[in-house]
């Protein structure tokens, strides 16, 4: 080959070559609606429920992300943590995906979604009564958006 068509091939080929490697070589909807999040979790099991919106997966406490039930001295306590020891009894496997967005709360608790038998606790205690929507995270989770949520009134 001509050294002077060398001089001219060899940074069209790398041109070339750069430009597929950055955009990829077809096309496809990557804008943020479209992109499926990745959730932060681990699978474990159940060591205790502290009350309808608390409990311990292995050694890690958990608060569910954007639900409150009530306290312990509040009506519906009881009836809100029985709910939750039916649903993820002690010794049953759960998931936890972290709330990215607020993976921990001021008492030093993780917060996310729990699953126990592919059934997501945090939207059960809503749907169930046994639970309020805390608005004040909607904003502040990265679950507000989710159907459930919104349903509830985030």
């Amino acid at each position: 080959m001509n050294p002077i068509r060398r001089y001219y091939v060899v940074p069209i080929v790398i041109a070339i070559v750069s430009i597929i490697v950055v955009f990829g070589f077809g096309s496809s909807d990557t804008t943020p609606e479209n992109i499926e999040p990745v959730f932060m979790g681990y699978d474990g099991q159940i060591t205790r429920v502290i009350d309808g919106d608390t409990l311990i997966i292995d050694l890690t406490t958990i608060r569910l992300s954007l639900v409150n039930s009530p306290e312990r001295d509040e009506r519906g306590y009881q009836e809100a943590k029985d709910f939750a020891s039916t649903v993820c009894p002690v010794g049953a496997n759960a998931e936890f995906y972290e709330d990215t967005w607020q993976p921990v709360d001021k008492y030093g608790r993780s917060v996310g979604l729990v699953y126990c038998n592919d059934m997501m606790l945090n939207e059960l205690l809503l749907t169930n009564g046994h639970a309020e929507i805390s608005t004040y995270y909607c904003d502040k989770s990265e679950f507000g958006s989710e159907g459930w949520a919104r349903a509830y009134g985030c």
